[in-house]
């Protein structure tokens, strides 16, 4: 108790300078000789709203919020009511302003305002501040002059695009000179739409998702886009649009696309290239390599199932390589000779078989050189119904150095590549070796009878 009422008055006052949360924080406004910077939160996301429009890092501007609302009061100098110029508060040199959602306090919904002023001559590690709310002098620690030299370019965000996930569900390329490349989500499964909706690489539709999503900017190029020939965006070479669709009017929206980002790629700066995102007012550079992840080609984008079959399904198998083998099923199920002879290796069948019935590309091959297949290294034709009316065939042509080979069939366009391994499983000899016959028993020899003499 003594201890107590031995300390100072100001020793038991609440060194809060304010008791908003962060997270009530909707609008923040920096003010300095250097200019003014507004941020504004929007449906749970910040924006910088002066000096420009742009997107803000919601993390950066949340600590920020939070290293002015957790700030403590070092010393209570005086009321606001005196002479402040011994203060530098008289014309502060900075402001900064913060408003919560409902907030009334600073006369009409100004905010709550704080000046920072000039620096203590024996503290120089502390900061004259006035807090209107509170109508009073203080102190803070001077790590609140780092907030004033905060930079618009320091709070953007520097993700390339923001969009809801949940929402996407259309995904359209354009590439100038090529085919437009529409992709749809139905639940987790991708199509292509302007491929008579023909099953799509989902795992690659997912891919690029993910890769915008996670996509940074390297470089503000320009806050105003005026001069987008400058940067190659007045024809873009390659435009992407993500997209929700309603295949009917509902209470919510109305039937058809809804874009929810456009991205466009304008030319190669060395190893980056400029992109605008919708109507956002300004011009950003992002990795070249980006370019080289969004296939332009619909073809591309074809699922990675080649043959989806099992393999007791398949009932009459030819192989062509530089002579013809045909195998057919038997009454019994077992393979029997239709062209060929020996002793069929049903080990091998069975793994050809295996590998035919469920093939899968390693990926489809753009711009596949027309002499890829001026003489295929092996062509398989089979049928999948007793009847043999149920046809397939499969086109082996040359093997790239990667050690995959380029192959094609008749039910699907394009070319796509096998990897080594199903490779060697389809071209497997389907004669067994020959065995080597048992070399013969050497029989021991019989020394001669000495011959009598005459």
């Amino acid at each position: 108790m003594k201890n107590q009422i031995s300390k100072k008055p100001e020793e038991f006052r609440d060194r809060k300078l304010t008791d908003t949360a962060a997270t009530q924080v909707v609008r923040l406004s920096i003010k300095t000789a250097a200019g003014e910077m507004e941020l504004k939160k929007e449906a749970d996301h910040w924006q910088i709203v002066k000096p420009l429009r742009a997107r803000a890092d919601d993390q950066k501007v949340n600590d920020l919020v939070a290293q002015i609302t957790n700030s403590r009061i070092v010393q209570f100098v005086a009321d606001d009511a005196g002479d402040l110029h011994p203060y530098g508060l008289a014309e502060a040199r900075s402001t900064i302003t913060i408003l919560t959602g409902d907030d009334k306090s600073g006369g009409g919904g100004a905010g709550q305002i704080l000046q920072i002023g000039g620096v203590p001559e024996k503290e120089k590690d502390q900061v004259y501040v006035r807090f209107a709310p509170r109508k009073f002098v203080y102190t803070l620690p001077n790590k609140i002059e780092s907030i004033l030299n905060t930079k618009p370019n320091d709070l953007r965000d520097r993700h390339l695009v923001r969009f809801d996930q949940n929402q996407l569900d259309r995904i359209t390329i354009d590439t100038p000179g090529k085919n437009k490349t529409v992709l749809a989500r139905k639940d987790q499964n991708w199509t292509i739409v302007n491929r008579n909706n023909r099953a799509a690489n989902g795992a690659e539709a997912r891919r690029l998702i993910d890769l915008l999503a996670a996509e940074q900017v390297t470089n503000f190029v320009a806050d105003v886009a005026s001069d987008l020939p400058k940067y190659g965006l007045d024809k873009p070479q390659l435009t992407v649009t993500l997209s929700s669709f309603a295949s009917e009017n509902t209470a919510e929206t109305t039937a058809g696309e809804h874009p929810l980002a456009t991205i466009a790629f304008g030319k190669i700066d060395g190893e980056t290239v400029f992109a605008r995102v919708g109507e956002e007012p300004f011009v950003v550079a992002v990795r070249r390599s980006m370019l080289d992840n969004v296939f332009a080609d619909p073809l591309s984008w074809q699922d990675l199932t080649i043959f989806s079959f099992k393999p007791e399904q398949i009932h009459k198998l030819s192989l062509f390589t530089d002579r013809e083998q045909s195998l057919v099923r038997g009454t019994n199920k077992q393979w029997q000779w239709v062209t060929g002879s020996g002793p069929i290796n049903t080990m091998n069948v069975q793994s050809l078989l295996n590998t035919l019935a469920s093939l899968h590309a390693t990926h489809w091959v753009t711009n596949a050189p027309a002499a890829a297949f001026a003489k295929s290294q092996l062509v398989i034709t089979f049928t999948t119904s007793p009847d043999d009316k149920a046809q397939h065939k499969l086109t082996v042509g040359d093997s790239p150095p990667d050690g995959t080979a380029m192959a094609r069939t008749d039910e699907s366009e394009g070319t796509f590549a096998i990897s080594s391994p199903d490779l060697k499983n389809l071209r497997a000899p389907l004669v067994e070796p020959a065995t080597p016959s048992p070399t013969a028993s050497a029989s021991p020899s019989i020394a001669a009878a000495p011959t009598a003499g005459p």
